[in-house]
């Protein structure tokens, strides 16, 4: 892995790294299989039984690693936590606190506060994995980092800074694991990554660095797995800041970087991602392909900032996980800016410090690489850009704009495709304006594994499921 997650508890750990782990340690109701289509999980099937209310029938004789029955209380107790942590609050934003219901042990209903249409896929979330509820009250604080769940592989170790190992769960509901253990060890260098793979050292290593692709590509005992992911990297202006409440400084520094270059670094002209004009990614409907990048000139940039009050720039802080990806982008950031007098001070921070100081937003500027783990635009649009998302894992920039929460709200709503395009593409014409984002690439995932490594199939929204991997004899 190339970056150590702060935690394993799916209510409030969100980075790439902890949902590939988690999510073979938990299971949702639904889930999105390899394709993005919802499947039945622990709920062997649901139904709508009108426009507001979702029944969901649970399966029996489900087993939690501590040896608990699935009940329906655990559902509950699922979705009742969520509203009381303010970084997972947004996710039920549109499900009723009192509208749920246990009628029985194995059967859960729940109400939305106005029709939804994305409420299945709101329950493959890996926020909505099912926890224990004794488990959790047993490990108070400590439960991060003790997960119990009812997916194929538990929870053994975590050494900090090293590895965190699973191990198969022979009580499994499904089809059990292959593999008896996994051990998932964090290297954050990219290239040591591939270095282990090729010495043995790593069976699979994920998140491959551009820079190693061809190396892989060239070496007839290893596999590259390069797709389409559901993500998109950006630096995000923080706009409840004073330095960036005013849209004009926003635009300025879009135009004051040039992203052509910065992707030819990066990306080795193309290697490694797509380049992007808008925060959907290519995989989902709505899209607005018409619209413009920001071009690289700095004259405009420097106009702007006079016109916005900055004639002699400014001084702002990039925090970000120090890996080669984000400082080399933040180095040619920093020598970009300081064309148009601004000057960018590299702050690199520790995971779970990072992840803490962008939730309080108390960061001026950050990069980051967001997913569509919903595989839904609209409840995208709305995690990354409406205002009551502010201090979740999602929401980088803090952008406050009346007009764009309404329609987003009006979307999230509507029941017409059709018209919930036409909101997806206007809401984006809106935040081209406001440009709280740099928009970088849509990445390619790339991930390397020995020539014996067998039945890996990736998830474009990084959920792995590492049950059907096996090595070959």
């Amino acid at each position: 892995m190339d970056r150590e997650p702060a935690g394993l508890d799916p209510t409030t750990s969100h980075v790439t790294t902890a949902v590939m782990i988690y999510n073979n340690i938990y299971d949702t109701l639904l889930a999105f299989d390899t394709n993005m289509d919802i499947q039945p999980r622990l709920a062997e099937s649901y139904e709508r039984l009108d426009d507001v209310t979702y029944k969901f029938n649970l399966r029996k004789g489900v087993k939690f690693h501590n040896g608990e029955e699935l009940k329906s209380s655990d559902v509950l107790f699922t979705f009742k936590r969520l509203y009381d942590i303010p970084a997972a609050q947004g996710q039920v934003s549109m499900i009723d606190p009192n509208g749920f219901e246990c009628p029985d042990d194995y059967t859960f209903i729940l109400r939305t506060k106005e029709p939804w249409s994305a409420l299945p896929a709101q329950v493959c979330s890996s926020y909505m994995n099912i926890l224990n509820e004794k488990a959790v009250t047993e490990a108070g604080e400590d439960y991060n980092r003790n997960p119990v769940g009812t997916g194929p592989f538990k929870f053994v170790s975590w050494t900090p800074g090293d590895s965190i190992v699973v191990e198969r769960f022979d009580d499994y509901w499904g089809e059990k694991a292959l593999l008896s253990k996994i051990n998932f060890r964090i290297i954050t260098e990219n290239t040591s990554r591939v270095i282990d793979l090729e010495s043995g050292g790593l069976d699979i290593a994920l998140a491959v660095g551009v820079n190693d692709i061809k190396r892989l590509q060239n070496n007839p005992e290893l596999e590259l797995i390069q797709f389409t992911h559901t993500g998109i990297r950006y630096g995000a202006f923080n706009c409840s800041k004073e330095i960036f409440a005013d849209k004009r400084v926003r635009q300025a520094l879009n135009y004051a970087t040039d992203v052509e270059t910065i992707f030819n670094v990066l990306y080795e002209y193309g290697l490694g991602a797509m380049r992007a004009n808008t925060p959907v990614i290519p995989l989902l409907s709505g899209r607005n392909t018409d619209l413009p990048q920001y071009e690289y000139n700095p004259e405009k940039a420097k106009a702007l900032l006079a016109e916005a009050g900055y004639p002699d720039g400014f001084s702002v802080v990039y925090n970000y996980l120090a890996n080669t990806t984000n400082t080399r982008l933040g180095e040619m950031l920093q020598a970009q800016w300081a064309e148009v007098g601004v000057e960018l001070i590299m702050s690199p921070l520790e995971s779970a410090t990072l992840t803490a100081a962008l939730n309080a937003g108390e960061h001026d500027f950050c990069t980051a690489n967001s997913t569509y783990a919903l595989g839904d635009t609209i409840e995208g649009l709305y995690s990354f850009f409406h205002s009551s998302m502010h201090g979740t894992s999602r929401c980088r920039a803090f952008l406050s704009n009346p007009e764009i929460d309404a329609l987003l709200d009006e979307a999230r709503v509507e029941q017409d495709e059709a018209r919930r395009e036409q909101l997806a593409y206007k809401i984006q014409e809106l935040i081209h304006d406001e440009a709280p984002w740099i928009y970088i690439g849509y990445e390619y995932y790339n991930i390397g594994l020995k020539s014996d490594i067998k039945g890996f199939e990736p998830a474009p929204n990084s959920a792995h499921d590492f049950s059907r991997v096996y090595i070959e004899q």
